[in-house]
């Protein structure tokens, strides 16, 4: 019985990682702004394109994982690690509900497998127009707002972003909500500013110009939002 509930956990657990998957990549299409956390990795895939959103998300997400060794130092656990292999996963996910095709890689590094794979949502229609492009923001943020709430049922592993988080918290004694809130700033700030300095200056910024937007911002308010209401209503 036990080994049935530490699978159904973990099957919740990759469910809610493939869910935050879709969501990123709906928001990918809306050019409003891609997700908070993807937002770094969404720049550098624009700039870098031969290098899969995935294998961008694992090498940033593997970075927070080691952020999080430089703030926990001592008290840095065999636990947090883990978020090395999620970030493993969590990458490949985004890259097999993808909107593009990507030839298998780790972390960017050739694997030797010449064969081109396809996203399930590659031809998937793009938004016409700016209300289509709301709508598919909209949407983007309910899903990834169910998919963190999914997530996070089975309580294992933090995605990286929330272990950086759960370090600052731990190491500085402020609530979990508060260094949530300025790593999530703090990844759009580094990404708005790559993306100004690699992708065509401050003119990216504007409403579906670039990777980071003002969808970007929404998201980063409306997904909390979310995971509360649901919260409530599953508690």
């Amino acid at each position: 019985m036990k080994t049935l509930r530490t699978i159904g956990r973990l099957a919740l657990y990759l469910l809610g990682l493939l869910i935050i998957a879709v969501g990123i990549n709906v928001s990918k299409l809306s050019a409003l702004g891609i997700s908070p956390v993807s937002s770094i990795p969404g720049v550098l895939n624009a700039r870098f394109p031969d290098v899969s959103l995935g294998s961008m998300v694992i090498i940033v997400y593997c970075l927070l994982v080691l952020a999080q060794a430089i703030v926990l130092r001592r008290r840095f656990q065999w636990r947090n690690v883990l978020g090395v292999p999620v970030a493993l996963v969590f990458g490949l996910m985004v890259d097999f509900v993808g909107v593009a095709s990507f030839k298998l890689t780790l972390a960017g590094i050739p694997l030797g497998i010449e064969t081109e794979f396809h996203g399930l949502l590659e031809g998937f229609p793009a938004p016409a127009g700016l209300v289509m492009q709301f709508v598919y923001l909209a949407a983007s943020i309910l899903i990834i707002g169910i998919g963190v709430f999914v997530y996070l049922r089975p309580k294992l592993v933090p995605m990286p972003a929330e272990g950086l988080a759960a370090a600052l918290a731990q190491t500085s004694g402020k609530k979990f909500g508060n260094c949530k809130t300025a790593v999530d700033v703090s990844l759009i700030l580094i990404a708005a500013v790559l993306q100004v300095v690699l992708l065509g200056g401050f003119g990216t910024l504007w409403i579906g110009k670039g990777v980071v937007g003002i969808g970007t911002i929404l998201a980063a308010v409306c997904v909390g939002q979310v995971v509360k209401l649901l919260n409530k209503i599953f508690k």
